[in-house]
This record gives C-alpha cells, sequence and structure tokens, in this order.
C-alpha cells in the first residue's frame, strides 16, 4: 500500500483545508498521513483529519518514508521538509495566488526538490507557466474535489431562524469580510439596486479573524442596513444559500471560486467579478453574471439583467454536474505514475 502524506500548517478550517479534507475521504488504497509542524494548529480540525489519516507533527519525529510527499503550503521550506520526510516524488499544491515570487517557486533550491506543482485550476497553471517558464513541464491544473452530496443535503437542512426574504430580489455573499473579496466593490452594486428601487436582501456569511478590518467594512455600509444582514461564520451556509437567487462573489481575484461552484450544485446561480478564473467557471449571460472589477460604475448597465433573468440563469444551473470521479482518477495516475 503505497504511503501519501499531505502537510499544512493547521491554523484553521480554510479553502484549502477542506481541500485536503475532501480529497483525502475520497482517496481509496493508501495509506495517508497529514503531516503539520506548528503547536498552535487547530485541534478540532486534526481531530477531523484524525478520522481519515494519521496526523503527524513533523517537529517530533526524525524522519519519515513516504511514497509522496504533498506540500498544500506554497511558503513553507521544502529544503528542511525533506530532511524529515523521505519521499519518491514530492508536489506543491497550490491553492492560492498571493505574491508568488515569494513562495517556493522563486528558489531554485525548492524546485529542484519538486517533481510537479498541481494547481486547482487551468487558468492558474496557465499564469504559473508564465511567471515560471522554467517550471512549465511540472506545473498541471487538477479540480478540487468537492463533495456534492454533503452540500446538498446541507442544502436541505431546516434553517436556525427564517430568513427576512425581500419579495424581489436576495442576495447571498460566503466569504471572509475583506477588502479583496470585493466588499468595498459590493458597495456600488447596492447603491445601483436602491437607486433603481429595487426592494432587495443581501445575506453576508462569513467574518474576519481581525476584527477591526471587519468592523471598518461592516461600517462602510451602515445606509443599508435594512438590506444588509451580518451572520458571522456559521457552519452551514448552504441552506441560507438555497434561499437566495444569485451567490455574490466580486473578489480581486481567485484560483478558484468555491463558493460559487457550491452554489451552482444546489440550483443557485451567480453573480461574479472578471477575476481570470470566473471565466472557466461562468458564461457570462448564460449560466450566470459577470461583472467587472475595474468599472463598478458598469453595474447600472446589468441590474434588468439581473432581475429580469433570475429564473433564466436559475434553470441553466438546475442540472449542474461535477466530475469528482474523473479528478480522483488523475490524483491516481500521479501516485501510481
Amino acid at each position: 500500500m503505497k504511503k501519501i502524506m499531505f502537510f499544512r500548517p493547521l491554523y484553521s478550517l480554510g479553502g484549502t483545508e477542506i481541500a485536503m479534507l475532501n480529497l483525502v475521504t475520497k482517496l481509496k488504497g493508501y495509506k495517508i498521513y497529514i503531516g503539520y509542524s506548528d503547536e498552535t494548529s487547530d485541534q478540532h480540525l486534526l481531530d477531523r483529519f484524525t478520522k481519515y489519516a494519521e496526523v503527524v507533527n513533523l517537529n517530533e519525529i526524525e524522519s519519515i518514508n513516504v511514497d509522496t510527499f504533498i506540500t498544500c503550503s506554497a511558503h513553507y521550506n521544502l529544503v528542511e521538509a525533506v530532511k524529515i520526510v523521505h519521499a519518491e516524488k514530492t508536489i506543491l499544491w497550490i491553492h492560492h495566488l498571493v505574491n508568488v515570487e515569494t513562495t517556493v517557486l522563486a528558489q531554485k533550491e525548492e524546485t529542484d526538490k519538486l517533481d510537479s506543482v498541481i494547481t486547482v485550476s487551468n487558468t492558474t497553471a496557465k499564469t504559473l507557466k508564465e511567471v515560471f517558464p522554467n517550471l512549465k513541464k511540472k506545473i498541471k491544473a487538477i479540480y478540487n474535489i468537492i463533495d456534492e452530496d454533503e452540500i446538498k443535503n446541507s442544502a436541505d437542512k431546516p434553517l436556525k431562524k427564517k430568513l427576512k426574504l425581500s419579495n424581489e430580489l436576495n442576495l447571498v455573499t460566503v466569504s471572509r469580510v475583506c477588502k479583496e473579496k470585493g466588499f468595498e466593490r459590493m458597495i456600488h452594486l447596492a447603491k445601483f439596486l436602491r437607486e433603481k428601487n429595487i426592494n432587495f436582501k443581501w445575506f453576508i456569511i462569513g467574518g474576519n479573524y481581525y476584527k477591526d478590518e471587519f468592523n471598518r467594512i461592516k461600517k462602510l455600509y451602515e445606509e443599508f442596513k435594512d438590506n444588509f444582514e451580518w451572520f458571522g461564520f456559521i457552519d452551514n451556509p448552504h441552506n441560507i444559500v438555497k434561499q437566495c437567487d444569485y451567490s455574490v462573489l466580486l473578489s480581486d481575484d481567485e484560483t478558484w471560486g468555491l463558493v460559487l461552484t457550491e452554489a451552482m450544485m444546489i440550483g443557485v446561480p451567480c453573480i461574479t467579478s472578471d477575476f481570470k478564473v470566473a471565466f472557466e467557471q461562468i458564461k457570462d449571460q448564460n449560466n450566470g453574471i459577470i461583472l467587472s472589477n475595474e468599472a463598478p460604475e458598469t453595474y447600472s448597465e446589468r441590474i434588468d439583467d439581473i432581475i429580469t433573468n433570475k429564473e433564466k440563469y436559475k434553470k441553466a444551473v438546475k442540472n449542474f454536474k461535477y466530475k469528482n470521479d474523473a479528478i480522483i482518477r488523475k490524483w491516481d495516475e500521479i501516485f501510481n505514475g
């Protein structure tokens, strides 16, 4: 049985950790390890991984032999890691593209240790190949596993409290509350909806570990206090998303808009901004709406589309399919190739 180790400092449950969990639960026929290296790692998260893998603190062992070592942290020192984890293959699995010049990809001593670089979208793979042409042959894209059954079951669970829905337009954003997720851009859409006399509700699911930033963002929305409802972090956003007309994500950039895919899985179309990977997920005016990042003043031109074509877009995503089996086959090929 081949041994696979995934490594990540496990501080909290975010997009990368969810992707790791979803993949680990689907892999069959392997001995799985989850490696971490910080005493401040979240114990609840460690416990979740323990159900499916052997959890190992790399600071507490001298060495371990595995067939494949997958680091899910682009800033972790690979040179030091491979002194402890001895593997036939070493892979970097990238979920976020922030300051790529500071990642291990920019350091030859680090990239010499890598056999493959896996990204979560074709768009991100293309970008990395342009920035690091010397690594072109090592870079490939594999979409993340998404547990469609769990998401649909969560969406069908009863709400903990009744939502104050609008009879005209209901929007939801599931995201960390911060500037880079487009919260300063979203205000423009809210203003244009109000100028058009649209009766709308907008539910915000998410928070920010930095309370000052959360409070700064929320204060910007004081004039819309009757339109916006702030939930903070909650375990199950999907049963709220299912009640809405659109899931909205106006981020500066994403390597993959996970919340967009999850919304479409439960039959909810999306409004998103034109970061590159958005065009890999959504076809504008076909199964959703893509707005300009650079020109929020143009949002006013799309209000009629948003209101009049709600049912058209819902119908377009009604039978949305996501191919987890094909994703698993790609990982099997890597592990066994």
